[in-house]
């Protein structure tokens, strides 16, 4: 097992009112999440965002709902907020994935990064 360390992707965009999968566990891989940055956009108002960690269901991604949430943040305008769990939260299965709701009501953005690890 190699692990590659590092950025699991470049940014997403998650537009408001969105909901998008800001990482996928590939076939035969396992991912190692350590950190998001997720920033807001906005110049005028606070963006509330969830944080789901959601498994596969039968080799695809899931979705996000009130079972998979496990975070729910409020980030301040033109913020960034570091989600950094104490412990790597660790993707398994093919179409394990996190994914990011953006709640915002305004026309801002969230722009979101995940770190961490992937065996190769």
């Amino acid at each position: 097992m190699t692990l590659n360390r590092g950025n699991l992707g470049f940014t997403n965009v998650i537009t408001n009112g969105a909901t998008s999968s800001v990482y996928t566990v590939g076939s035969a891989q396992t991912a190692y999440v350590k950190s998001i940055l997720i920033h807001n956009l906005s110049t005028t108002s606070i963006q509330n965002t969830q944080v789901h960690f959601v498994p596969n269901v039968g080799g695809s991604a899931g979705t996000a709902g009130t079972l998979t949430q496990i975070a729910r943040i409020g980030i301040s305008t033109n913020d960034t907020f570091f989600f950094e769990p104490a412990y790597p939260l660790t993707l398994t299965s093919t179409g394990d994935s996190i994914q990011i709701t953006n709640e915002g009501t305004a026309t801002s953005s969230l722009n979101v990064v995940v770190l961490g690890d992937k065996e190769v």
